[in-house]
């Protein structure tokens, strides 16, 4: 179902620096003051190319200056192109809630072609986001970062070839913002046969990066029609579903700027579904909170209410209009008992309409969350549990959309590993 192929990427060479050092996060975590702060770390650092995201109009020579960068960086070898094709397995070593984890990617170049075939999203997209990085494109004809893609492996055939690599040799070790990175590259055409064919009968699913896959597509679109161009394939990492270092994390969703009275219907609308009372516990922390939340969340929806200066509030099905989770049920049902699905279309639009998306800001971060309410910036917050891998799957590929920011996939994948070129030229 998807074509799926090794690639000689471009990497730093020996002249560069250090790599941690070097990588950047996604461009969409990476403020203008972060940008700054990874340059100051070396001004090779990949966020000179891949640049942070924008509100608003960009800045003058934005794109033509990441452009002249890619160029100077080639030409005097703190790029290089490797002389093989290669996939790229790449693992991430970190730690979430106190435990130690890891997670394995492979990093190749991915056949574009139309969402919803063998290539499955969750989300919509805007259009602020997509205009950027086609501009970005379009300036310097490669992919920084790998598109986060989830796949199955249910033979385990690829599974078992991990398990070979990773006695070997690999291209970089180290260690950033204390997560480890090890990367071997897989040249060997045997190897490469046995992941080409496991995956061909697959789809697979946009895990993070929906904005740039669209922007991968429209920039393919007035790009060279041979089919096997560069320009038909995106960069990518896919990660196995049964990786047990998949952590699905939430967003929670912060409202501000309403009314008394919009404030008022919600209140009403929250009443109408749930049940609500108090949380009890001596430390009102978000990682405690979290914990309450998520414990609940395994058999029931559950939404955590935080408002200032007030008791935070578990909230609890009332009735059954909000069915309980059940991996079994028509991934139309599944849908309902999403967090995400209940506030926004439950709550958030028929009280505030199709305007409701300019009263949420979305945080993945709950320390955040809590502080913006204690600040007086937000005026009730919701926190939810991470969604289920296997409820992701059920739905996504049944074709329903998520709503925006339902998923935070952790850890995100850096940019620097791996450069892909959209280039003709060798």
């Amino acid at each position: 179902m998807v074509d799926f192929y090794p690639f000689r990427a471009i990497r730093y060479g020996a002249n560069a620096g250090l790599m941690p050092d070097l990588i950047c996060p996604p461009y969409d975590v990476i403020s203008k003051n972060d940008e700054k702060e990874l340059l100051l770390k070396n001004i090779n650092n990949m966020v000179r190319l891949e640049l942070c995201e924008i509100e608003g109009s960009p800045d003058e020579n934005r794109y033509t200056n990441a452009a002249a960068s890619f160029q100077e960086m080639l030409a005097s070898n703190v790029l290089i192109k490797d002389e093989k094709a290669s996939y790229y397995l790449l693992r991430q070593k970190f730690s979430i809630q106190g435990q130690a984890q890891e997670r394995i990617a492979i990093i190749g170049a991915l056949r574009l072609e139309e969402l919803g075939e063998g290539v499955l999203p969750h989300e919509n997209t805007a259009s602020g986001p997509k205009e950027d990085r086609l501009a970005l494109m379009h300036a310097t004809s490669a992919n920084f970062s790998p598109l986060m893609m989830l796949y199955q492996d249910p033979q385990k055939v690829i599974s078992l070839l991990i398990k070979d690599i990773v006695l070997h040799d690999p291209i970089y070790d180290f260690v950033a913002d204390n997560m480890g990175y090890t990367v071997w590259a897989i040249s060997d055409p045997e190897k490469i046969q046995v992941i080409e064919e496991a995956l061909k009968m697959q789809h697979v699913y946009v895990a993070d990066g929906h904005h740039r896959y669209e922007t991968a597509l429209s920039y393919a679109k007035s790009s060279s029609g041979d089919q096997d161009h560069p320009s038909n394939f995106v960069l990518c990492a896919l990660i196995d579903f049964e990786d047990k270092g998949l952590e699905i994390l939430p967003y929670y969703r912060v409202l501000h700027g309403l009314d008394e009275s919009q404030m008022q219907k919600i209140q009403d609308v929250l009443r109408f579904y749930f049940v609500s009372r108090p949380i009890n516990v001596a430390d009102y922390s978000a990682s405690s909170i979290d914990a309450i939340v998520a414990t609940m969340g395994q058999t029931q929806v559950v939404l955590g209410a935080i408002r200032k200066d007030e008791t935070p509030e578990l909230l609890t099905p009332a009735n059954d209009i909000i069915p309980e989770p059940d991996s079994e049920a028509p991934p139309s049902t599944q849908v309902r008992s999403v967090e995400a699905f209940v506030i926004q279309e439950m709550i958030l639009k028929p009280v505030l309409g199709e305007d409701f998306a300019k009263h949420i800001m979305y945080v993945h971060d709950g320390e955040d969350a809590i502080e913006l309410i204690n600040s007086g910036v937000g005026q009730l917050a919701f926190f939810v549990k991470g969604l289920p891998a296997d409820v992701f799957r059920s739905v996504v590929q049944a074709g329903i959309r998520l709503p925006r920011k339902s998923t935070y996939f952790y850890p995100k994948l850096p940019s620097g590993l791996a450069i892909n070129s959209l280039s003709d030229q060798p």
